[in-house]
């Protein structure tokens, strides 16, 4: 099982240095990166490092959020045209598929996609299938080597975080894709605060399936 959580750190890392290159390709200053939850255990320029090193985020420049304006915000993250945004957030899913797709060229799509299927299943499961699935994950650790263990959770991490919901990239993209239509401006802000309750609830849900899964090797 431990090697389960070096492959999604190592993933995270992945994810999170990915989206950070594709900003500084494109000019937008990078404010921080948050490598893990928790508190700060080491700062080095721009980068927090954090205990929890299984998520993360790329703080950007953002005129919105700052208070810029004029040639102040220029170079900001939401003053970008979409197609730039675009290629932004879904370049740490994109580096995910990629490792996953070259670890396991036949399959790696595949794994993607039951990612999705499975996600939900646990969060809506946590004491019945979520336990299935975190037994699978465990043999898949215990049968496989760490190279292709690397692959399949670089294959389920980027279905997460493809996840259509807020605060995950898939969210940001469907955002992005339909900002300035129809749909964006009958979207009433209820949906988007539901949206995202429903999200972080799926997260509490997965945090108690692992926390029943694991307790008995706790004790």
């Amino acid at each position: 099982m431990a090697w389960i959580l070096v492959a999604a750190a190592l993933c995270t890392a992945l994810h999170l240095g990915a989206i950070a290159l594709a900003a500084m390709r494109f000019g937008i200053p990078i404010r921080e990166i948050h490598y893990g939850w928790g508190p700060t255990l080491l700062r080095i320029g721009p980068l927090r490092i954090k205990p929890l090193v299984f998520a993360g985020a790329v703080v950007l420049k953002d005129g919105g959020a700052e208070g810029l304006e004029g040639d102040a915000k220029r170079d900001a993250f939401d003053s970008q045209p979409r197609t730039t945004r675009l290629l932004i957030g879904c370049a740490g899913p994109f580096a995910l598929l990629t490792l996953a797709l070259l670890v396991s060229p036949f399959d790696g799509l595949g794994q993607v996609g039951s990612g999705f299927v499975q996600y939900v299943e646990g969060a809506l499961s946590p004491f019945g299938q979520a336990q299935r699935l975190l037994r699978l994950a465990a043999e898949a650790a215990d049968g496989l080597d760490f190279v292709p263990l690397l692959g399949l959770v670089a294959a389920k991490t980027a279905a997460f975080n493809l996840l259509p919901l807020p605060g995950s990239n898939g969210g940001f993209l469907l955002q992005a894709l339909f900002e300035r239509t129809a749909l964006a401006r009958r979207w009433p802000p209820q949906a988007t605060q539901a949206a995202l309750l429903l999200f972080l609830g799926s997260m509490l849900s997965w945090l108690l399936a692992l926390a029943i899964y694991l307790g008995p090797s706790l004790v």
